[in-house]
C-alpha cells in the first residue's frame, strides 16, 4: 500500500513539474500582443500583377508568365469575388484583339484588398499576392501547449504548438457569401461574429523568440516573417 502510495505521489509530483514548465499566462499574452492589429483570416486571390486585371489567355510556360498562379484557379476565383461584391468588370481586349473581363476593384473591395510583395519570387518585383484579408481575433485563452521535434523548416528543430480560444469580431457580410462558400480550397462557413472558437499555431524559437511558421487552417493569414 505503501508502494502504491509512493508511486501516485511521485506521479502528482512529476505532473505538477510538467505543467510548471508549460506557461499559460505567458504564451496568452504573446498571442495577444502577436494578433493585435492583424486579420483574422485572408482569403488568397492569386499571384497576379495587382488590379486592374485582364483575364486573358495565359501561356503558363512562358517566360513571362512564369510563377504566375494556375490560370483556371483564377478564372473561379475572379467571378466569385465579382459576385461576392469586392470586383466589378468590364470587357476589353486582349493582345490577341478577342475581349476578356478587365477586373477591378469595387470600393468594398478596395476596404479588405491586401497585396503583400510575393516574399518566394525575389527576380519578379511586379508580382504581388493579392488577397482579401478580414475579422478581428479576441484571444480567450491558452488550453494546451505541447512541443515536438520537426524537420519541416529545412534542418532539425523543436516546434511548439499551442492550442487555444478566441472571440470572432468585425466579420463583414461578403465573407459568408454563396459564391465564396463554393470554393473547394477555401472551406469557409462563417456566419458572422461567433464566440469561443478554437485554434492552433506552430511557433519555433529564434533568438529566444517565438517565430510564427503558420496556422492550424487552410484559411488563416500567411504570416511569414513575423514574430510573435
Amino acid at each position: 500500500m505503501q508502494l502504491s502510495r509512493l508511486k501516485y505521489a511521485v506521479l502528482l509530483a512529476l505532473l505538477l513539474l510538467l505543467s510548471s514548465c508549460q506557461d499559460y499566462k505567458g504564451m496568452k499574452a504573446r498571442l495577444v500582443n502577436g494578433y493585435q492589429g492583424l486579420d483574422a483570416y485572408c482569403l488568397y486571390v492569386g499571384r497576379i500583377t495587382g488590379f486592374p486585371y485582364l483575364a486573358q489567355p495565359v501561356n503558363l510556360w512562358s517566360k513571362e508568365s512564369k510563377n504566375l498562379s494556375d490560370k483556371e484557379i483564377l478564372d473561379e476565383l475572379l467571378p466569385a469575388f465579382e459576385q461576392a461584391g469586392l470586383l466589378s468588370s468590364v470587357l476589353a481586349e486582349g493582345k490577341d484583339g478577342q475581349l476578356y473581363p478587365l477586373y477591378s476593384l469595387t470600393e468594398e473591395g478596395k476596404r479588405y484588398y491586401k497585396q503583400p510583395k510575393a516574399a518566394l519570387v525575389n527576380h519578379r518585383d511586379d508580382l504581388k499576392d493579392a488577397q482579401f484579408c478580414f475579422g478581428r481575433r479576441e484571444i480567450l485563452d491558452v488550453t494546451n501547449i505541447r512541443d515536438r521535434e520537426t524537420d519541416f523548416y529545412g534542418g532539425r528543430t523543436t516546434e511548439t504548438i499551442v492550442d487555444f480560444t478566441y472571440n470572432l469580431y468585425d466579420m463583414p457580410e461578403w465573407a459568408s457569401h454563396p459564391a465564396l462558400r463554393k470554393i473547394r480550397q477555401y472551406n469557409i462557413h462563417f456566419t458572422g461574429n461567433q464566440q469561443n472558437k478554437k485554434g492552433q499555431v506552430y511557433l519555433t524559437k529564434k533568438d529566444g523568440t517565438y517565430y510564427n511558421y503558420s496556422t492550424g487552417t487552410v484559411i488563416e493569414p500567411y504570416l511569414l516573417g513575423y514574430y510573435l
